[in-house]
């Protein structure tokens, strides 16, 4: 019947033999590298960008301080790079009309 207990799927527990007690395996990041993380960042704060200004009908301006103060905590300036950056990624968004539910699936970290 193999270990019930798995806290995160495809990262079963498995027997410590220093400390004998049963461990996870660490868990595999999905960007190693700092600047995969950052692009990573970058297509997250866009999509909030996306959700805060066509979905919710914010001011760009005010969309501005909520990402930079409330949300990722950068300045402004960061927002502005990276919604350059991902500006296919954003104008996608906006021709498809993604709905907040299709949001959700693609990051199911954060509340839209």
């Amino acid at each position: 019947m193999g270990n019930q207990l798995e806290l995160f799927p495809g990262n079963p527990l498995g027997f410590n033999g220093e400390c004998g007690k049963l461990s996870t395996t660490p868990l595999r990041r999905t960007a190693s590298s700092r600047s995969e993380r950052i692009r990573l960042r970058n297509r997250v704060m866009t999509a909030r960008l996306y959700y805060w200004r066509e979905i919710m009908r914010r001011r760009l301006d005010d969309v501005i301080v909520i990402l930079a103060e409330k949300e990722f905590f950068v300045d402004e300036r960061t927002i502005n790079n990276a919604w350059l950056e991902c500006s296919e990624f954003f104008e996608h968004l906006c021709s498809t009309h993604t709905t907040a539910r299709q949001l959700q699936r693609m990051y199911p970290c954060w509340k839209w």
